[in-house]
């Protein structure tokens, strides 16, 4: 008898394992000196990312041909990290590290995942993660403006 094979979706091992994969980014962002030159607590470092995977999970459970919404936390990302003294470099760099860590939960549970979607779900991550930067870049950039104008 074969044994069946219970298939989740990218979506669903992303919504179920946020906190090991949040713990994993912060893991992973205290390798980078540039980051950690900032002195921010845990908290303050990773308040944005509950949103922010938010709105990529919302993202990979949108139809295939559905217009994608700006993230209105992306934006407000952008603000905060102004406000705490990070660079447009910095937020790339913290953007690369969340590629990574998502990517990296979705390895580990490779075994769950219908491999006919993975490649599709990769590029829409990929796809999400690009705009979610550079909503979070431009907010920074305006957040510059305003104060110079001030």
């Amino acid at each position: 008898m074969t044994e069946l094979k219970t298939v989740a979706s990218v979506a669903d091992i992303l919504e179920r394992e946020l906190q090991p994969t949040i713990k994993e980014w912060l893991r992973r962002v205290n390798l980078v000196p540039a980051l950690t030159d900032i002195p921010l607590s845990d908290a303050d470092r990773t308040g944005h990312l509950p949103k922010l995977y938010h709105d990529l999970i919302s993202r990979l459970r949108l139809a295939k041909d559905a217009e994608s919404p700006i993230s209105i936390a992306a934006s407000a990302h952008g603000q905060v990290r102004w406000a705490q003294g990070y660079s447009a470099s910095m937020l790339i760099a913290e953007s690369r590290v969340f590629q990574v860590a998502t990517f990296s939960t979705l390895q580990l549970h490779k075994s769950e995942l219908d491999p006919n979607e993975v490649l599709s779900d990769a590029m829409v991550i990929a796809d999400e993660v690009d705009a979610q930067l550079m909503e979070t870049v431009r907010s920074l950039m305006g957040a510059k403006l305003a104060e110079a104008a001030a």
